[in-house]
């Protein structure tokens, strides 16, 4: 199997109605179906921790070629995305001439909260915690002028 590819044509006024690939998941595995999978290759014992973490690694590589989504519980969602440029008509759109790359792209699970001031619903990592809570760091800062 393979990663299916959706070609569409973007409609918005300005793309010019030129074509694209995106991946298509056709299904969700979660933690559940990844530990059969797991069971069929290795016999879990106290000594094979690290091999079952090595043959969790080859198994979502192993879904994510085959186009599936990964849902860990209490961590989130892996999946294949894909940069395509567009074609002037949908025939003319290859998977040879028009697809760039593609990329692993992980989605944390989260919850919603409510915010007990504004009482506005605002999602909430459950896996890596607040946006918030990140430090950031520019990499080339811009030096601001001395007034």
């Amino acid at each position: 199997m393979a990663v299916i590819v959706d070609v569409y044509q973007d409609k918005r006024k300005t793309s010019n109605n030129l074509w694209y690939g995106r991946a298509w998941h056709p299904g969700i595995l979660d933690t559940r179906e990844l530990s059969k999978r797991i069971e069929q290759n290795v016999s879990v014992k106290e000594s094979d921790v690290y091999a079952v973490l090595i043959e969790l690694a080859n198994v979502m590589t192993y879904e994510l070629q085959n186009s599936n989504k990964i849902h860990l519980d209490r961590f989130g969602y892996f999946g294949v995305s894909l940069r395509s440029s567009g074609a002037l008509t949908q025939k003319d759109w290859t998977i040879q001439d028009n697809i760039k790359n593609a990329k692993c792209i992980f989605t944390p699970e989260y919850t919603r909260t409510k915010d007990v001031v504004t009482g506005k619903s605002q999602l909430a990592s459950r896996a890596l915690g607040d946006v918030g809570s990140f430090q950031y760091v520019i990499k080339n800062p811009v030096p601001k002028e001395n007034p």
